[in-house]
């Protein structure tokens, strides 16, 4: 996929409070991050299920953490309503905002070698309500094709009572961008006839960080995806 913004990078430190003399390189890691997730969309086809629509799902079948959730702004009424917790020191950037990323955060006081860890949200749909198994492992089938990932470790679970997997892996070095671990949860949910499959991949240079390991903890269990006109 081609990045309509790959510059900003100065701007974005400054936004950070990151002095030019060691400026973190956040938005490589991000773009690395985007690749992922344009890799992982997939057109998905299969049968129709039934949609489980609002009267089946709803907030209280969400995970609660600690952290404050921050609604991401929606593109259309008809779309679920995201929400992702911020916990402290993570910092919302738009650098990279577009039709596939909808939210994108990054810590730079995490940074290991000038390079923070970042957090990318995306969406996407597909036309009919098709099969959430079907669409998970389409999902698997694209990280595979995009990055070459075979150690894949999957673990399914489900986000506000929607099927979802969450997905660990190692990520290959790229260009400036070290090696580094990353972790999908993928979530997918029906909503008025249209499938839609929710996508946030975390990434760290130095996953053993007990601060990074603890708020990706709370980012990834924390994530919910809601019902058009859950507000």
């Amino acid at each position: 996929m081609m990045i309509a913004r790959s510059d900003g990078s100065a701007g974005g430190a400054a936004m950070l409070g990151v002095t030019p003399a060691r400026p973190l390189r956040w938005p490589l890691v991000a773009l690395a991050g985007l690749s992922v997730l344009a890799g992982c969309t997939t057109v998905v086809t299969g049968s129709a299920v039934k949609d489980p629509g609002a009267a089946t799902v709803a907030s209280w079948a969400c995970r609660a953490v600690s952290a404050q959730l921050t609604s991401i702004a929606r593109k259309s009424p008809a779309e679920p309503q995201l929400r992702i917790p911020q916990p402290p020191g993570w910092r919302r950037f738009t650098t990279l905002d577009s039709k596939r990323v909808w939210y994108a955060m990054a810590n730079d006081e995490l940074a290991s070698a000038g390079f923070p860890p970042t957090v990318v949200v995306g969406l996407e749909s597909v036309p009919d309500a098709t099969d959430p198994q079907r669409a998970l492992e389409q999902e698997r089938a694209g990280l595979r094709r995009s990055l070459g990932a075979r150690e894949l470790t999957v673990r399914p679970t489900t986000v506000c009572g929607y099927r979802a997997e969450s997905v660990t892996y190692p990520a290959p070095a790229i260009g400036e961008i070290p090696a580094r671990e990353a972790l999908s949860l993928v979530t997918v949910g029906t909503f008025g006839g249209k499938t839609y499959v929710a996508t946030v991949t975390i990434q760290s240079t130095e996953p053993g960080n007990p601060t990074y390991a603890r708020d990706a903890k709370t980012i990834l269990t924390g994530f919910q995806m809601l019902p058009p006109g859950s507000g």
